[in-house]
């Protein structure tokens, strides 16, 4: 299931802030993450941003047998132009753990603002717990999707 978000502002004002290197750090640290960096190469219709991340999380009891709670994740999303915004793509790579991430995400306009929405999938290399891990997966970053979409409409209203 695809998290969501509606802005009352314009795709540019967005946009300005997903593609200031600066603003993505203090938005981890903000929601807690351990460390963050970011480099953002814009080009005329293409946007690379890449993010190295440490976390620390919670995990339940048979994930924790597989998982260690502190990871480092490296993201890759790459956003082309489009003519009411921006669509692209999102790689999440956890360092060392048999699970990675895709996600696909936009930010296009709408008659009152814009709406952002990631739809991230999970696949877990884990024989017979697997699917619990990918579900686990999903709704954990999906949970940190909508903490960083409030951030950022919290920034936005100033």
């Amino acid at each position: 299931m695809a998290v969501k978000c509606q802005f009352d502002c314009g795709v540019d004002e967005v946009w300005a802030l997903l593609c200031d290197p600066d603003f993505r750090v203090e938005r981890c640290i903000a929601l807690g993450e351990l460390s963050a960096d970011c480099d953002v190469e814009v080009g005329e219709d293409q946007v690379i941003v890449r993010m190295h991340r440490e976390v620390v999380r919670e995990l339940p009891s048979v994930l924790a047998k597989i998982f260690n709670s502190k990871q480092s994740l490296d993201f890759v999303e790459t956003w082309q132009r489009q003519p009411n915004g921006w669509a692209g793509s999102l790689s999440i790579i956890i360092k060392g753990q048999p699970a990675e991430l895709k996600a696909t995400c936009s930010l296009l306009a709408t008659a009152t603002g814009c709406e952002h929405i990631v739809d991230h999938r999970c696949k877990a290399k884990i024989p017979l717990v697997g699917g619990k891990v990918e579900k686990f997966v999903v709704a954990q970053t999906d949970a940190g999707a909508l903490d960083e979409f409030n951030y950022l409409k919290n920034k936005l209203a100033g």
